[in-house]
């Protein structure tokens, strides 16, 4: 078996299992392989973290690229933080992610790489305020891409684990809204 196709089933035990789990006898069981094929790929457990953590980040990338189609400024934001904000509780994605946020708590390497692809989306939303709002200053539109970032996060934690109160439609209304809100004062 690849180490892409094992890595699948990773992904795969993270998503339905969360990271209690995640062990390489699950991901082997899961797989249909011996612990020592899932062994030479991923020596320890956070191997196969930090690759499934890499996986999910080239996905949610992927699928930015195919969503953000917008050629005005402010719609090609709208679009992007509408991505951040998970469709239903069952987005691979967003469950992948949210056992990433807490494994980073207790696990230097994984918050290490956590902060990493964060601090990449928070760019990335400052480049998109930054076209929509091209006069505002360095320091606003970063303060108003963290925001943005840490309203999505929440929003994405309470979809997945409380969606009778915060269901998805709701979640990701509410931070176009703030979205929205966020410019027009930028743009002021």
């Amino acid at each position: 078996m690849s180490r892409e196709s094992l890595l699948d089933h990773v992904v795969d035990v993270i998503a339905d299992d969360g990271m209690g789990g995640l062990s390489v006898r699950a991901v082997a069981a899961r797989a249909g392989v011996a612990i020592g094929t899932v062994q030479h790929w991923f020596p320890t457990k956070s191997a196969m973290l930090l690759a499934a953590m890499d996986r999910i980040g080239g996905v949610a990338d992927d699928a930015h690229r195919h969503a953000v189609v917008a050629d005005d400024p402010a719609e090609r934001l709208r679009e992007t933080v509408a991505l951040l904000v998970p469709a239903d509780r069952e987005s691979r994605v967003s469950r992948v992610w949210l056992a990433f946020a807490a494994q980073a708590v207790a696990d230097d390497e994984v918050r290490a790489r956590y902060e990493q692809l964060w601090s990449g989306i928070q760019r990335g939303l400052a480049g998109r305020l930054a076209a929509a709002a091209p006069q505002a200053t360095a320091a606003a539109i970063d303060d108003a891409a963290a925001e943005l970032l840490a309203l999505s996060d929440g929003l994405a934690v309470a979809v997945l684990d409380e969606p009778g109160r915060m269901p998805a439609e709701r979640a990701r209304a509410m931070a176009l809204r703030r979205t929205d809100e966020i410019v027009t004062a930028l743009l002021d």
